[in-house]
């Protein structure tokens, strides 16, 4: 229960900490400022209660006992009942209690007042008008016997419980909305604090697909500048690790061309035919593997721009290119759908899917299925498809499936690597699957770079 209570994201747990650590505070501080607040309203109170009663005691003194009884219907309100007694009840008497208020009032009046504070349970005993027990220090139910100049007696009982529920339902719901707003702010404040790292990962995450991707600006806290200082850092020695690489592959190339020139110039002098034929033949392939092998890894260094293009009508083209050459392929998909790609890169990966399909499968079907910050490529065709533990084999580079795909027929064994590296640099993939009916499906998952 707790694990389900906890959030999994960094944002949420500092915002649920900063929460419950504001709300403990709050109920912390809570007592104290009700005490003071309750001991503000009971003063309060009995000001106004002394007030009152000096001036109903100021109009009853001069009336008749038949006036007194008229007038106390229009002098009782909701918070004080006056009623006329000639003499204090016995328990009245005998449980007086000596306060402020006794005190203050007795002076005001210039006469011996007598206070009682009473509870639920007394009340009832002594006849006088129940009410709510109180919640709060200083605002219990108080019974106030006042004499007269005849004898006869008034008591005053006030219902003071009953604006301190009222009181109680306020402070309540301030506290209730205070306690929403800290959560609120909790939540605004704890998501400001992590904004940084969500641009962290974010950058991690395009740093997998391409290398050259922009550096992170170095902001937030002190720790973050530091780590995004490391990331840039590695980032930099990523691209010049890949750069490098690239250059001593060139350095090989022209060299090694260089050698094969020579070679070709010296089978001219191959008295055989056959014999020149051949090592003619091989001295193509040899420089068909260099020129895959370099182009290959130019494309790990993605140095493409990412640029707005039609998808559909490049894969339009890709296809009325090869039913040119007399192949069978259709398309199947919506006429036009844009996205960010590198569209060389791009046009190269599905080439080279394209070329598999139509020389093994003898016909290829193109579908594509556009996605909410991605799409899909699905390449069909009608082959002997690939067996289930050779799937992911044939993405290393010059893997073929069997020796009868020779160079001249079967290209130099990178198609499907490049294909990869290509839809990996666009934040996707490419999986293969045997067709139910026979055959290969080819799934290429294209993110738009364009979708943060």
């Amino acid at each position: 229960m707790m694990r389900w209570l906890w959030p999994a994201g960094l944002a949420g747990r500092l915002a649920l900490l900063l929460a419950l650590a504001l709300i403990v505070v709050q109920l912390i501080t809570l007592p104290y400022f009700l005490r003071q607040q309750a001991s503000a309203a009971a003063e309060l109170f009995e000001r106004s209660t002394v007030a009152r009663i000096a001036h109903i005691v100021a109009l009853f003194e001069p009336l008749s006992p038949a006036g007194r009884r008229q007038l106390l219907p229009a002098i009782n309100s909701p918070y004080l009942d006056v009623e006329l007694f000639f003499e204090p009840t016995a328990t009245a008497r005998a449980a007086a209690d000596e306060t402020a208020l006794a005190a203050n009032l007795s002076a005001r009046l210039q006469r011996q007042v007598m206070i009682k504070r009473v509870g639920q349970e007394q009340a009832e005993e002594q006849g006088e008008p129940g009410g709510l027990p109180s919640l709060l220090p200083g605002q219990q139910r108080i019974a106030v016997w006042v004499p007269l100049a005849d004898n006869s007696w008034l008591r005053f009982s006030t219902h003071s419980d009953l604006p301190a529920l009222g009181w109680v339902a306020h402070m309540s719901a301030q506290l209730l909305l205070v306690c929403l707003a800290l959560v609120v702010f909790a939540v605004v404040a704890a998501r400001q604090i992590t904004r940084p790292i969500r641009t962290f990962v974010a950058a991690a995450e395009r740093l997998g697909t391409d290398v050259n991707s922009p550096p992170i600006p170095e902001k937030g806290s002190q720790e973050l500048r530091r780590a995004t200082r490391v990331f840039n850092t590695m980032q930099e020695r990523l691209q010049r690790y890949v750069e490098d690489r690239t250059r001593m592959l060139a350095a090989i190339s022209h060299d090694l061309r260089t050698s094969l020139t020579r070679l070709r110039l010296r089978t001219r002098f191959i008295a055989d035919p056959q014999q020149r034929a051949k090592a003619e033949q091989d001295l193509e392939q040899m420089d068909a593997m260099l020129a895959s092998t370099l182009s290959f890894a130019r494309d790990d260094a993605a140095s493409e721009k990412p640029v707005d293009v039609d998808l559909a009508k490049l894969l339009h083209t890709l296809c009325d290119d090869l039913i040119d050459l007399g192949e069978e392929v259709e398309y199947c998909g919506p006429e036009a759908c844009t996205v960010c790609c590198r569209p060389l890169a791009l046009q190269r990966a599905v080439t080279n899917v394209l070329s598999n399909a139509v020389n093994y499968g003898r016909r290829a079907r193109v579908t594509l299925e556009p996605r909410v910050g991605n799409c899909e490529i699905r390449v069909e065709d009608d082959g002997p498809g690939i067996p289930e533990a050779r799937m992911e084999a044939v993405f290393e580079p010059f893997v073929r499936l069997d020796p009868a795909r020779n160079r001249s027929t079967g290209g130099s064994g990178l198609g499907l690597s490049i294909a990869r590296s290509v839809m990996r640099s666009h934040g996707g993939d490419i999986t293969l699957a045997n067709r139910s009916g026979g055959g290969l499906a080819v799934h290429m998952v294209l993110a738009d770079l364009a979708t943060p």
